[in-house]
């Protein structure tokens, strides 16, 4: 790892214990500093403002859940399986990510678009790996044949679900536990777009 690229590490992971604990309102760009060990100067070097090592810090995070969930998903053999590697990667990642999450939301309401558009991206490579998931079960011959509009739509609808689950409405049960669920999901699925053929060998 290069020289900038090592003191741009130490500023983002300073900067992320301390938005995680303080949100990004109380956090000053001289406490970034203390917590990297940097100066102030090499601070404004690399990064002119607070908010710029905050989009920085979200688009790092958002990187490496990608990757996790990416690792995941190229490791389970089958289709069912990679989809149960995929919600249960997430959702260990959003409950390691729930205060930084909860900063994120907060400053995405206040307006700043930078934070929107990572939001954006994000999302879509969420359809986007459930796409590929799906399209690799029917290309198996676990999942029947479907339209690219229909691998489409339940891309997107299996994303929507799993949100659903991760972030549970308020009428539940006061035991939830959103994993237990995942399975449930997982077998809707399959069973809705599954290839009877395939079950019946």
């Amino acid at each position: 790892m290069l020289k900038d690229e090592l003191i741009i590490r130490d500023i983002l992971e300073g900067a992320k214990r301390l938005f995680s604990h303080h949100g990004l309102k109380k956090t000053t760009m001289e406490d970034i500093a203390e917590a990297a060990g940097k100066g102030k100067s090499t601070l404004y070097y690399y990064f002119p403002s607070k908010n710029e090592i905050f989009e920085a810090v979200v688009d790092d995070e958002m990187k490496s859940h990608i990757q996790k969930v990416r690792k995941a998903i190229n490791s389970a053999t089958t289709a069912k399986k990679k989809l149960k590697a995929f919600l249960g990667t997430n959702l260990s990642s959003i409950i390691g990510y729930q205060n930084l999450s909860k900063i994120v939301k907060e400053e995405i309401f206040d307006g700043m678009k930078k934070l929107h558009e990572l939001k954006q991206r994000y999302d879509q490579t969420q359809v986007d790996m459930m796409k590929e998931i799906i399209i690799g079960g029917v290309q198996s011959g676990e999942f029947r044949e479907l339209s690219p509009e229909m691998i489409e739509k339940c891309s997107f609808a299996s994303i929507a679900a799993f949100r659903g689950l991760s972030f549970p409405l308020s009428v539940t049960l006061c035991d939830f536990k959103s994993e237990e669920y995942f399975d449930v999901l997982v077998d809707i699925l399959v069973d809705g777009i599954g290839n009877q053929i395939a079950k019946s060998r």
